[in-house]
């Protein structure tokens, strides 16, 4: 079983209309889908955007549905020096949480430099940076970049999550200074986190909707992302990466 979460409801319309045996549950304050994708049980639901939509929603759908992956999908922005365009997927190699630490007039502190572990396990204290399946993700990136994705390509590298998006370059320049990441999104960590207590497989992938620039949503396309996020995933899917 894999439990599969977006921010809204337009980044799993796709999965949904793909869904078959399906059956609609509530779980807290959630509506989530269950059913089957090709051979593989899966349960779909919507967070809500951002950290706390997304560590409540993730929390609630792991204790309900026992979960062997978790799996997080959407758009997200790419910084220019990822190489990716519009439309290209990204798989998340880690999380970040990009936001969380001090502002000092010397800069920047994080979690690890203040010494706060913002997550402990009895193995490991967790400060800004939280694991997905790095086999998975892995895994996942050879199968994409395998198969025909109409001309988009597939990288893998760190995401950074964050709760003001970077709608200036100045301010993305500033994040991928501290962080080198590849996408810039507002719910994975939260994600990764809840996963990281309660030890279930996490796996984040998603759609270039826009680069990490001044804002200008005319260089948007987020229903290409959108799509081409669950396409991937579908392709994931079926080809049995999350039975193995």
């Amino acid at each position: 079983m894999i439990v599969i979460i977006t921010a809204v409801d337009r980044e799993n319309t796709l999965l949904l209309q793909q869904l078959t045996s399906s059956q609609h549950h509530h779980c807290g304050h959630l509506n989530v889908t269950s059913g089957l994708l090709g051979s593989t049980p899966v349960a779909i639901s919507t967070s809500g955007i951002g950290k706390s939509n997304t560590a409540a929603a993730t929390a609630l759908l792991l204790n309900a549905f026992s979960p062997d992956h978790l799996v997080m999908i959407g758009c997200g922005g790419a910084f220019v020096q990822s190489g990716l365009t519009l439309g290209d997927v990204a798989i998340a190699r880690e999380e970040i949480y990009a936001d969380e630490g001090v502002s000092t007039p010397e800069g920047f502190v994080d979690m690890a430099d203040l010494d706060l572990a913002y997550a402990q396990t009895a193995q490991q204290r967790y400060f800004n940076h939280f694991p997905v399946n790095d086999d998975l993700s892995q895994r996942s990136l050879h199968c994409l970049q395998q198969a025909d994705t109409s001309g988009h390509a597939c990288s893998c590298g760190p995401f950074i999550t964050v709760s003001t998006c970077s709608g200036t370059q100045q301010l993305g320049a500033q994040r991928r200074d501290r962080y080198p990441a590849i996408i810039e999104n507002m719910e994975g960590a939260a994600a990764a986190h809840i996963c990281a207590l309660n030890a279930v497989s996490f796996f984040e992938l998603r759609g270039v909707s826009n680069f990490i620039e001044d804002r200008d949503p005319s260089h948007w396309n987020l229903a290409l992302a959108m799509d081409n996020a669950q396409k991937a995933l579908l392709t994931l899917i079926h080809q049995g990466l999350f039975t193995d």
